[in-house]
């Protein structure tokens, strides 16, 4: 068995890691797959009489997560709209949390 890690660009939430393991455990030879969507690589356990690392990289190609290639896609770009304007002043932000969601989750005990 040999291992190979391969950059994964796009590769960027945890319902992806899930759909490279589809993609790639099915091919004969794949022993695992360990796929981090934080460090956008993907370690592959293989036996190289049965697989190579082409065909891998084809699979996730074929599968919408080409090697290498990609980036991370912006979600939201900022404007003025979008941003708080005491953000900047403040640099800091503070949340309240409601006294009745407390004493549904039963985390009130702990204040």
């Amino acid at each position: 068995m040999e291992k190979v890690v391969l950059d994964v660009p796009t590769l960027w939430a945890d319902h992806h890691v899930l759909k490279v393991r589809e993609a790639l455990l099915p091919l004969e030879g794949v022993k695992d797959v360990y796929a981090s969507s934080a460090w956008k690589k993907v370690l592959v356990s293989y036996d190289p009489g049965k697989v190579n690392v082409a065909a891998l990289e084809k699979a996730l190609a074929d599968a919408n997560y080409p090697v290498g290639e990609g980036k991370m896609p912006m979600l939201v770009q900022p404007t003025e709209k979008r941003r708080d304007p005491a953000w900047a002043e403040m640099a800091y932000r503070v949340t309240e949390t409601n006294r009745v969601d407390l004493e549904m989750s039963g985390e009130f005990r702990r204040y």
